[in-house]
């Protein structure tokens, strides 16, 4: 494999950017997000990757194509590498397959009439046709044709000799309009093991969009909670019910004890109310924005999605958090790793947001920000035991669409990423008269299981 930096700034974060066949580093010409270096990753010639990876603190992943097979065997040789989100765009890890992947008398007849012609169909193809091809023509033919061939010809060896590699993902965007990977063996691949958001488009999709709507510009909600510190208290009324509820449901099992931590403690709505209990020995309190010194406990000013990752294992006896952790990259692997951290029978109760939040602003609200009562589920049910798990719905009633957005200001939980969804959302805001938001919590109490 070959890779190249398309963006670096020293982060402590990276995205890997696995291209799919006869591609190179150029399909991913611009593509940048802040807060993140980004490692461009081709030419499945062979596996060997020569990139110090050693310096980064979190590694996400977006595999396109042929690209997410690879993407998965790398996952799965480089276990101890610190990855949150993994999304996968318009493939599978069965690359050669009749029902998940390219059927075999595809695949196999492409490799017998590849030419330098037919290679030309197929970029015209993967684009939808001549005209979206001529916009990109220049990230494209840019790989020697015999290196091109080889490398389809050691995709089938590779996958015949060794199957599916084991790899655990977060999200799978599928084009609706795929000319190359079928949609329907993809939605059959990915269904039931990960979050899939259907896209309008062809096999070669929109990255810079897909990377805005997969991984957290999390130096943006760094600024937005910093900002609105002095005035999210008094404006965060949901915030407050869900945290009030989500500490009563904690006081009601009686399973808090020992050593604590609480993520994201914020004006410290749950923080106080938990400080409360008198079997807790120790109190930490973790959030990427500055920590009011009025706040009980011991402060750390850490990203909790990569701290935990370091923290040894059956070392914290409950894990708290309200309206935070969906802030994180990877709610599933933020399980995984809550579940090795914990001593045994270990508490962790959060709460997250459902996906009719923010439905008044319908299309403008990242699927991956947002989840379902299902899917929590299918995460956290192999490793804990459910003691409660409720989904409610919080009405904030505004006397005008401007009260809504200065609600967003003065809380910084707008629901847009960039400064471009950010005036979609005000305008969408003003034009269809919003005056209500919905909250749609999600509460979870779990106790860790013996695996």
């Amino acid at each position: 494999m070959i890779c190249e930096f398309i963006s670096r700034s020293e982060s402590k974060r990276l995205i890997m950017l696995f291209a799919g066949w006869a591609m190179d580093g150029n399909i991913f010409d611009g593509l940048s997000h802040d807060g993140y270096d980004m490692l461009a990753v081709w030419d499945y010639n062979d596996e060997c990757l020569e990139a110090d990876l050693s310096g980064y603190d979190e590694i996400c992943i977006l595999a396109w194509s042929y690209g997410v097979y690879f993407a998965g065997r790398f996952i799965e040789k480089n276990k101890s590498l610190p990855f949150t989100a993994k999304v996968a765009v318009n493939g599978t890890m069965c690359p050669i397959d009749s029902t998940y992947g390219i059927t075999p008398e595809i695949f196999n007849a492409t490799i017998a009439a590849l030419s330098p012609n037919s290679l030309l169909k197929f970029y015209r193809r993967m684009c939808g046709g001549a005209e979206r091809y001529c916009q990109i023509a220049q990230k494209l033919q840019n790989r020697p044709f015999e290196s091109v061939k080889s490398e389809l010809e050691n995709i089938r060896n590779t996958y015949v000799a060794d199957g599916m590699p084991e790899a655990d993902w977060d999200y799978a965007f599928v084009s609706r309009n795929d000319l190359i990977y079928p949609p329907q063996a993809q939605l059959a691949f990915w269904r039931n093991k990960v979050e899939i958001i259907e896209i309008e488009c062809h096999h070669y999709p929109d990255f810079k969009r897909i990377v805005s709507r997969a991984f957290i510009l999390k130096g943006g909600v760094v600024e937005a909670f910093s900002r609105s510190a002095d005035t999210y208290e008094e404006n965060a009324q949901a915030q407050y019910v869900v945290a009030q509820t989500l500490a009563d449901k904690i006081a009601g099992c009686g399973r808090l004890r020992g050593t604590v931590w609480e993520i994201g403690p914020g004006s410290g709505f749950l923080s106080r109310r938990i400080a409360e209990d008198s079997g807790i020995s120790e109190l930490t309190l973790i959030d990427v924005s500055p920590i009011s010194d009025n706040l009980p406990g011991e402060h750390v000013i850490a990203d909790a999605e990569t701290m935990i990752i370091n923290q040894a294992s059956e070392s914290v006896d409950a894990i708290v958090s309200s309206s935070a952790v969906q802030w994180f990259n990877s709610l599933k692997t933020f399980f995984c790793q809550a579940h090795r951290v914990l001593a045994p029978g270990g508490l962790l109760a959060v709460a997250v947001y459902g996906n009719r939040t923010f439905n008044e602003l319908e299309g403008l609200v990242s699927p991956s920000r947002v989840f379902t009562t299902t899917a929590l589920k299918r995460y956290v049910e192999p490793l804990f035991d459910i003691l409660d798990i409720e989904e409610t719905a919080i009405n904030q009633k505004f006397n005008s669409p401007m009260e809504v957005l200065r609600h967003f200001r003065l809380t910084g939980v707008a629901p847009a990423a960039t400064s471009m969804e950010s005036v979609a959302v005000a305008k969408q805001v003003v034009r269809n008269n919003v005056t209500t938001l919905t909250y749609n919590p999600i509460f979870l109490l779990l106790t860790k299981k013996k695996l």
